[in-house]
């Protein structure tokens, strides 16, 4: 085994285990009952297990399992979106590109030829997390916050977000073309945006609480005795 067979093998189960990370931040958080920290757990679950038996499954059902996995990161990456942008029309978009990638994955299942990497529909979902990101942000700067962006747990969750698919984007449309000699090299910015959900899960607090004792600070106090 050459060295780049040991580096990529050293990458791809530090990638591995990266997503049990986020399960065991979990139990550190604050805000375990929030829905947006719940689905990143059951998302550290469910992509490690695909990771973990990846090569248990018989090469004739990979074309599925590639499906199954793009699909299911878009998602989850959707969903966080769909959970922090507040507008309903934007909600919605969200909901409609999600049904029109969902309808794309399905055709493009059956008309395309199995690949190392099911390239298109990765291009795509990368592009359509960049609309939701913008939506995100123009959302976020036209609010009147006090606090800086970057002490916002979900700034971080959609920056990992983004430095996973961009990172890889080209890597990704090109995977079918080029040699995967130095593919481990995407592992590190999925590594990063793993580290980037952990510590956002740990950061995370209950804002229902914050919510609720807001709500009573408004009652006017009119004991004047």
């Amino acid at each position: 085994m050459d060295k780049i067979q040991i580096i990529e093998k050293l990458f791809s189960y530090i990638l591995e285990y990266s997503y049990l990370v986020l399960p065991l931040c979990f139990f550190f958080s604050r805000a375990k009952k929030c829905p947006l920290i719940i689905s990143i757990l059951i998302y550290g679950l469910i992509f490690f297990s695909l990771l973990h038996f990846y090569y248990d499954i018989p090469k004739s059902y990979r074309k599925i399992q590639q499906t199954i996995y793009t699909f299911l990161e878009y998602a989850f990456f959707a969903y966080i979106f769909w959970f922090n942008i507040k507008q309903l029309r934007f909600k919605k978009i969200i909901l409609i590109f999600s049904f029109l990638f969902l309808c794309f994955e399905i055709i493009y299942f059956f008309l395309s030829k199995p690949q190392r990497i099911d390239s298109v529909p990765v291009g795509i979902e990368t592009i359509l997390m960049l609309l939701f990101s913008f939506i995100y942000f123009h959302q976020y700067f036209n609010e009147n916050r006090t606090t800086y962006i970057y002490n916002d747990p979900n700034f971080w969750i959609v920056v990992g977000i983004l430095i996973y698919l961009c990172s890889s984007f080209f890597f990704n449309i090109l995977a079918n073309q080029v040699s995967n000699e130095y593919w481990y090299f995407t592992f590190i910015p999925e590594i990063i945006k793993n580290i980037l959900f952990s510590l956002s899960i740990i950061k995370y607090k209950d804002t229902s609480k914050e919510n609720s004792t807001i709500k009573s600070s408004n009652v006017p106090y009119l004991d004047l005795i």
